[in-house]
């Protein structure tokens, strides 16, 4: 049975939000005054509100593409907390200067400009430091139930154990079967059975149950739990509080019929005419921005290494369907000479130094706009895989055929939140983001990937850690390093 989250609205990313919005427009008003004094800076103020306006909008959408409300964000100890604010509002102050000072109609004084930034960086960091003091009171998290028992309770307490400021606050749990009210699971208290779910329910205020059953059982629940939820309780099951807590979905608690109820909610039918002409559009404008940058590289690569400045490799797209995809060289031309179709790793002595820095930036995707334009790709989506891979990876994971059901994209939900796989065991996680993402798409989501994207460009950030136990055999029907997408020259 499923329980699917009713809500996706964040009390605490909508708290952070308005709080930098005071924070921004107080930092403005602060700086304004400091600078020029009372009455000219009021003056000032009253002359300038719509570049100052204009600035706050901007720093506020650097702010969320650089991952300021997410909930890491808030959960990091104190010194490295301090590090992103930093390094956003310096992002959010030099997108302003290069916006703004090559309009001389539209003049900021650099000096309350300066001291803004300042004021936004130290007050954005308090901000989050405040709302992880008041998640440590109990603030801003919901009161929570568990329904059920055995080894399914095990494993949503272990979730919320992994997950300390999930924003649930877990009263005890409430047996399907009779038992002993005294017993505890992990340290959480078994508060009685369901007899008395709704008294429990009303004595503690609870605004969540998260049902904890075999899914045989979940059905027989239902009288159940059909009042509670008419009278306002959230319900969830294991998979809906995973994908919630994670924003991915864990595939090995899913089934087909999961899958079909994902589809029968899903809007990606809906907004493939949005996708593609916001894929036409962007690979358009982006060629014609970004041919100076290819023409760069391209005599770059040529002077640097022997071979085809070029890469075509054969990618696996939308229901099965083989393309063609192009990059600018980023390996040696003989790459896979000795060894055939592997996995690119961390470190691969394969790339070379300048191919090494195109792949840090991404440069060496700017061809890929040329598949966009074709309609084999889209801007967003599942990261395209070499038809060697997919064969193996479809009997290795369980669903890995699902992610064939939408256009393989330059960027992704797994990309920016899972950068790169390096063993199958990385590959099925990676395959988690691209379920919640084929079941959540949208031009909201789309957005938000292009924008974090940009993030990861910005950090650099690549590769992820391959977990100790994710390694594998490098063999013929087995080949080892990441899933991504980048394999070989790719």
């Amino acid at each position: 049975m499923y329980f699917g989250r009713t809500s996706r609205f964040s009390v605490r990313r909508m708290a952070l939000f308005v709080s930098d919005v005071l924070t921004i427009v107080l930092a403005v008003f602060l700086s304004a005054i400091m600078r020029l004094g009372w009455k000219i800076g009021l003056e000032y103020l009253g002359d300038n509100l719509l570049p100052l306006t204009s600035v706050s909008f901007v720093f506020l959408l650097i702010f969320y593409a650089g991952g300021m409300y997410e909930r890491e964000v808030i959960t990091q100890k104190l010194g490295a907390s301090f590090f992103l604010p930093v390094v956003v509002t310096a992002l959010g102050l030099v997108v302003t200067i290069l916006a703004f000072y090559a309009d001389f109609e539209l003049h900021i004084g650099r000096g309350v400009l300066l001291l803004a930034s300042l004021f936004i960086a130290v007050g954005s960091w308090v901000a989050r430091r405040l709302l992880r003091m008041a998640l440590g009171y109990g603030l801003f998290s919901k009161k929570t139930l568990i329904l059920g028992g055995g080894r399914e309770a095990e494993e949503v307490l272990a979730l919320l154990a992994a997950e300390p400021n999930s924003g649930y606050s877990l009263y005890g749990i409430v047996s399907v079967e009779p038992g002993d009210a005294e017993a505890f699971v992990r340290g959480v208290p078994v508060l009685g059975d369901i007899a008395s779910l709704r008294e429990y329910v009303a004595a503690y205020d609870v605004e969540t149950l998260v049902v904890a059953t075999p899914p045989d059982k979940a059905h027989t629940l239902l009288h159940v739990l059909r009042p509670l939820r008419y009278a306002g309780l959230q319900i969830l099951d294991y998979v809906s509080l995973y994908e919630e807590l994670g924003a991915e979905i864990p595939i090995d608690h899913i089934d087909d019929e999961w899958l079909m109820h994902a589809a029968m909610n899903s809007s990606r039918i809906h907004i493939r005419q949005i996708k593609r002409v916001m894929d036409l559009s962007a690979s358009v404008i982006g060629l014609i921005v970004l041919v100076p940058v290819g023409v760069i590289a391209a005599i770059l690569i040529k002077l640097t290494s022997p071979g085809p400045v070029f890469f075509r490799q054969k990618r696996v797209g939308r229901e099965g369907r083989v393309y063609t995809l192009l990059k600018l060289r980023t390996m040696r031309q003989d790459a896979e000479a000795k060894t055939g179709a592997v996995w690119a790793t961390a470190g691969d002595r394969r790339i070379t130094p300048v191919g090494r820095f195109l792949r840090k930036w991404r440069i060496d995707e700017i061809p890929q706009l040329i598949n966009v334009l074709r309609g084999e790709m889209s801007l967003v989506g599942p990261r395209p895989e070499r038809p060697e891979f997919v064969a193996l990876l479809k009997q290795s994971i369980p669903f890995y055929q699902e992610r064939l059901m939408v256009a393989p994209g330059i960027t992704g939900w797994a990309q920016v939140k899972f950068p790169y796989a390096t063993s199958i065991e990385a590959t099925k996680r990676k395959l988690q983001f691209d379920l919640y993402y084929i079941k959540h798409m949208s031009l909201y989501l789309d957005v938000l990937i292009l924008l974090r994207t940009f993030r990861t460009i910005i950090v650099g950030l690549r590769y992820a850690e391959e977990p100790e136990n994710g390694s594998v055999p490098q063999t013929a029907a087995s080949p080892a390093g990441p899933a991504s997408g980048e394999t070989a020259n790719a």
